[in-house]
């Protein structure tokens, strides 16, 4: 099996609640895809964990707007294999229904996730590959 590229697709904006709370939840949002994202590379696969972003969105001097960030994970989601919905949300719910319609494998508990069977052996190599140069004339 091959390693599976995985979106970690969840709430991340708090909805319906508090403002004054609404720091702590995207936070506690952030860290349950982080640790979601722990167990896909603890599984042998590649998870893309768009609430990152969550620390651009806290080091901006102009914040961005929410239409940037749903842009931005539009672009990475089209490069996974799969996707983890943790639970609904306006994003995830479009990334959801994006990944159906374009065949991504679906899955909805980090249980349904297959283990490779040599993952604790994975490692990423932190060096980019050297590429060749390409003549342009």
């Amino acid at each position: 099996m091959e390693r599976l590229k995985i979106y970690v697709a969840g709430p991340y904006t708090p909805s319906g609640t508090d403002s004054h709370d609404a720091a702590r939840i995207a936070h506690v949002n952030t860290r349950r895809a982080i640790k979601a994202g722990i167990s896909i590379i603890e599984k042998g696969h590649i998870p893309f964990i768009p609430h990152l972003t969550h620390f651009i969105h806290l080091e901006t001097e102009d914040p961005l707007p929410a239409k940037f960030y749903y842009e931005y994970d539009m672009v990475w989601l089209k490069y996974c294999d799969a996707l983890l919905y943790l639970g609904p949300s306006l994003g995830a719910n479009l990334e959801l229904r994006w990944a159906e319609k374009n065949g991504l494998k679906i899955f909805r508990s980090l249980d349904e996730i297959p283990s490779k069977s040599d993952a604790r052996g994975l490692r990423i190599d932190p060096k980019p590959k050297r590429l060749e140069s390409v003549d342009t004339n």
